[in-house]
């Protein structure tokens, strides 16, 4: 049965024992754990049924957490421009980040969240934070805790915490784009409409 928190320490530190995480984004609802937990991420793939090779999405706080983990070099201007609105961006991973979370050509994809508990849980996390919407695979996507909890009710190791900043404004996931590509491509329509 998944525990429910209004407690920024305890969803922390479910983190840190490799649990999987639900919690609202300014999109829908979404499932995270710390991306330096390669089973934590294993067992995200696992309860979404995922079957796809696909590496998740991650959070990041601001840009400057962002470069520790990707390259930005000449980026920088149309990320201010891009975020924080619902826009996830495909680039360059650094070494520091672990190779479960670069993909076959060495990339990774992030966003900065205009969530406010997003905001508010990066003052007690301080590195990325992956991002997946909150559904097994084919199936709509939570848009509420409850969503969350009937999906995912047998799920001993999952942590909820509700949307108490009223943040989830839909059921679209975010657009994604990669700034790898020259111009840069869009892989997924979303929540917000990027023309180049």
């Amino acid at each position: 049965m998944p525990i429910v928190t209004k407690k920024f320490e305890d969803f922390r530190d479910s983190l840190e024992r490799g649990w999987i995480a639900g919690y609202p984004t300014e999109t829908t609802y979404g499932l995270g754990v710390n991306p330096f937990n390669k089973d934590a991420v294993t067992a995200l793939g696992k309860i979404k049924k995922r079957t796809s090779g696909r590496t998740f999405l991650m959070l990041v706080k601001n840009l400057d957490m962002l470069s520790l983990y990707a390259e930005t070099d000449g980026k920088e201007s149309f990320l201010n421009v891009a975020w924080p609105n619902a826009v996830s961006v495909v680039l360059k991973a650094k070494k520091k980040l672990p190779e479960w979370m670069i993909d076959k050509d060495g990339n990774a994809c992030f966003r900065i969240s205009s969530a406010k508990f997003v905001q508010e849980f990066f003052e007690y996390f301080d590195r990325p934070i992956v991002s997946t919407s909150a559904n097994p695979e084919g199936f709509p996507i939570a848009q509420n805790m409850s969503e969350v909890l009937a999906y995912f009710q047998n799920e001993e190791r999952l942590i909820v915490f509700p949307d108490i900043y009223d943040d989830v404004k839909g059921s679209t996931p975010s657009t994604i784009i990669d700034l790898t590509k020259k111009p840069p491509k869009v892989l997924r329509k979303g929540a917000f409409n990027v023309v180049f």
